[in-house]
C-alpha cells in the first residue's frame, strides 16, 4: 500500500540534500493522479513533505530518481533497509507501493519501519502537519492538506500515513501521544477510506485504556 511512501520518505531523508533542486519529467509520470506535473521544478525537501501529506504518487518516483541511478538500485536500497530492520515479511517493488505482485508486507514489518522512521525528527516533523502552503521553485504554491484525518479527529495524533490499493484496501499507520505514552497502530484491509479512521481511533481508545489500567493496578501493589 501506499505506507511504501514512509520507506521511500525516509531514504530521501537520509540520502538526500532537502535544498537541492528537483524537476519533475514525463518518464516519471506514471499517473495523473497527482498534484505535480512535468516540468515543475522543487527543493527535494518540500517534494519530501508534499508526498507525505498528499500521498502523492509521482513525486514519491521523482524521488527515487533523485536518489539513485535507476530505479532498480533504489528498490535494493528500500530492500536492504527493510533488511536492516527485520522485515522478514517484506519487499518492496517500486517506490510507491502502487500494485505489484512483488511488493508486499505485514502489519507487524509495517510498525517496526513506522516506529523506526518516528525516531528521525524530521520526519515526525512531517507527518504531523496536517496542512502546509506547498511552493514550486518558480514562486507558483498550492495548499495541501494531510490525507491523515486523525491529525485533526483524534487527540494525541502525531502522524502517520494514509495507504490505500484495491488489495491492501484501505490502511493506515497511526501514531498518538497521550499522558508521555505513544502507542503506534497498523490498520490493513480497513472496508473503506473511512473506516480506517474510525476503526484505527477505537483500537488507539483501547489501548490507551489498557495502559491506564495497567498503570493504575501498579499503583495499588
Amino acid at each position: 500500500a501506499s505506507l511504501t511512501k514512509m520507506m521511500t520518505c525516509l531514504l530521501a531523508l537520509e540520502h538526500g540534500n532537502m535544498a537541492d533542486t528537483l524537476e519533475i519529467t514525463n518518464d516519471v509520470f506514471v499517473t495523473r493522479d497527482t498534484r505535480v506535473q512535468p516540468g515543475d521544478r522543487y527543493e527535494v525537501g518540500i517534494l519530501v513533505n508534499e508526498m507525505m501529506l498528499q500521498s502523492d504518487n509521482v513525486a514519491a518516483v521523482a524521488l527515487a530518481k533523485y536518489l539513485s541511478a535507476d530505479s532498480l538500485s533504489f528498490i535494493d536500497m528500500m530492500n536492504s533497509k527493510a533488511a536492516y530492520l527485520h522485515m522478514d515479511s517484506t519487499h518492496f517493488a517500486n517506490p510507491n507501493g502502487m500494485p505489484n505482485d512483488s511488493n508486499y508486507s505485514t502489519a507487524r514489518d509495517l510498525l517496526k519501519l513506522t516506529r523506526y522512521c518516528m525516531y528521525d525528527s524530521v520526519f515526525a516533523q512531517i507527518v504531523s502537519t496536517p496542512f502546509m502552503d506547498v511552493p514550486l521553485v518558480d514562486k507558483r504554491h498550492f495548499p495541501c492538506t494531510n490525507t491523515n484525518l486523525l491529525l485533526t479527529d483524534y487527540e494525541g495524533c502525531i502522524g502517520v500515513k494514509t495507504g490505500y490499493t484495491r488489495q491492501a484496501g484501505a490502511c493506515l499507520a497511526s501514531a498518538a501521544t497521550r499522558n508521555g505514552i505513544t502507542l503506534y497502530l497498523v490498520m490493513l484491509k480497513s472496508k473503506t477510506r473511512a473506516s480506517r479512521f474510525s476503526e484505527s481511533a477505537l483500537l488507539l481508545d483501547y489501548g490507551f485504556r489498557q495502559v491506564a489500567a495497567y498503570h493504575e493496578q501498579k499503583q495499588k501493589e
